[in-house]
This record gives C-alpha cells, structure tokens and sequence, in this order.
C-alpha cells in the first residue's frame, strides 16, 4: 500500500467505527396519531399517584418498552423529535435496560448519522445518596467520554444558572460528572417529597423504590 492510501483506508476505519450501530439499539417507531401512551395513563401514573397518596414505602416498576413508548411520543413530553440544537440534530432516542445497567441512546446527525450511546450503572450507596456512576459514552464504536464529559460540563455550568430547584442541579452534576446526591424529590401535586431508596436494572425493567421524605414547608 502506498502512503498517500495509509490516510485514506484510516479515515475510512475511523468513519466506519464511528457511524457502528450498537447490537442494543432499536428505537421504537414514532408515532403518527396524537394519543397519550396508554402506559403512562393506565399504568405508570395511576400507579405512582395511587401509591404516594398512602405516605408509606412503595415500589415503581418501570417497563422498558413502555417507558420508550412514552419518549418518543412527543405529546407526553411537550417536544417533539427530532431537535435541532445549533445545528446538530438529536432523534430516534431508546432506552435500554439490562442486567444492572441502563443503556440511553440516540441518533446524532453532525453531516453523517452517528448513533451516541450513554452507559450507567446507578446505585444507592451505604449513606443513602444516588450515584448514577455514567460509565461511558461512545460514539459508535469509539470511546468519547473525556470530551464529552468536558463539553457536557461547560454546558451544565452556563445552563444550570437558570435553574433554581436544587435537585435539579443535583441531578444534572450526578449524571455529567458523576457526583452523588441525595435523592429527595419534589411531588408538588401532593406538596411532599419523596427519596428515592433503592434501584435495581434488571432485563427489560427498572425497579425504583421510594420512602415519604416529609410535606413541603
């Protein structure tokens, strides 16, 4: 091979590696009609509610396929996809769980299609705080997690000035640069909070369970 082809067949490795699709990424299909996910009304929800209004422990299971269900049908979250952020175009987003780690995915076009794969494996430690331990992020096939890490967290600096509720700070830092936090949450419909004591990932599902943690002043 000739030197000025060495350059060449690198590109072309380095562009393959990059646009690699991950054996665990398959997005649900947005759909077309306007209903809210039947999950979030019939099950997620009422169960949540139902739950938080006898002020004792109780436990959430959160279903994979639903959960993606709810994500990509933008009326149950107020957006719609893809989204275009100073040029850079997020869609097809997919949550996966397996076995004690939770894969979060999307694609990314930055001129070419490039799937971005955040890996975590969250637990609650012995003092009770989360760590949502972000393992890596990869684009592809390639390890990005330095220089993601170093612009997610200029993003989060300048960003986090316009947000005043504490646990989302907390959750923002827990998830770019991997500090622990305490896990109390606000429910505002129920003016109390709520701390969030134990996660398990398991295939499919992720288990959350919660204690009452006081009503609001």
């Amino acid at each position: 091979m000739s030197l000025i082809g060495i350059p060449v067949v690198a590109v072309l490795i380095l562009l393959k590696l990059f646009t690699a699709r991950p054996p665990e990424y398959h997005p649900i299909p947005q759909q077309s009609n306007q209903e809210v996910s039947s999950y979030l009304t019939h099950e997620l929800a009422p169960s949540f509610n139902n739950q938080i209004q006898l002020d004792k422990p109780f436990r959430i299971i959160v279903d994979q396929t639903g959960l993606n269900e709810i994500i990509v049908q933008e009326q149950n979250l107020g957006w719609s996809w893809p989204i275009n952020l100073n040029g850079v175009t997020f869609s097809a987003p997919s949550i996966v769980f397996a076995q004690d780690t939770i894969y979060l995915m999307g694609a990314v076009d930055v001129g070419f299609p490039v799937i971005v794969s955040m890996i975590a494996q969250p637990k609650i430690d012995e003092q009770g705080n989360l760590w949502l331990n972000l393992l890596k992020i990869k684009a592809g096939a390639i390890n990005i997690t330095g220089p993601a890490r170093a612009i997610g967290g200029k993003i989060f600096d300048h960003q986090m000035q316009f947000y005043k509720d504490p646990w989302v700070r907390d959750t923002a830092a827990a998830f770019l640069k991997n500090t622990p936090f305490d896990p109390v949450f606000p429910v505002p419909p129920y003016k109390r909070f709520i701390r969030l004591t134990g996660v398990q990932v398991q295939n499919h599902k992720l288990i959350l369970d919660f204690a009452p943690a006081g009503a609001f002043p």
